[in-house]
């Protein structure tokens, strides 16, 4: 019996389907900045997104089409003018980190962030930190 047991232990182990996960890494560093990332899918994912330059955008969709797991994005941008919009749907959890750093002629310096999460099942957390100066 305890063989049995055993075996049917392995073969629900090996039928068990795998968790793939969509990764996504972006360093810009120019004048202009722009980038576009949208992960969908039932799995989870993950993007982290760096800007380096006088006008940066990011926008970060995650499960918006296709509801993933779980999800988690960062953007960290270093400008004069920085803009990031994040949505993020997932059944489980969604967390979100944004860092804005502003910089050069006073009356030219802005920071924007926007987000949006919703989680059917976990929780949602988001930092955001804008700097001017």
């Amino acid at each position: 019996m305890r063989k049995l047991l055993l075996a049917s232990v392995a073969v629900f182990a090996l039928s068990s389907a795998a968790q793939a996960a969509n990764t996504s890494t972006t360093v810009q560093v120019g004048i202009v900045n722009g980038s576009s990332v949208s992960q969908q899918g039932p799995v989870n994912n993950s993007a982290s997104l760096n800007q380096l330059g006088i006008v940066n955008s990011g926008t970060a969709a995650q499960g918006t089409t296709s509801i993933g797991l779980n999800n988690g994005s960062s953007m960290t941008q270093v400008g004069v003018q920085n803009s990031s919009s994040t949505a993020q749907v997932a059944f489980g959890s969604n967390a979100s980190q944004v860092n804005q750093n502003s910089f050069g002629p006073p009356a030219a310096q802005s920071n924007s962030a926007g987000l949006f999460q919703f989680g059917f099942f976990g929780t949602n957390s988001s930092t955001v930190s804008q700097t001017a100066h």
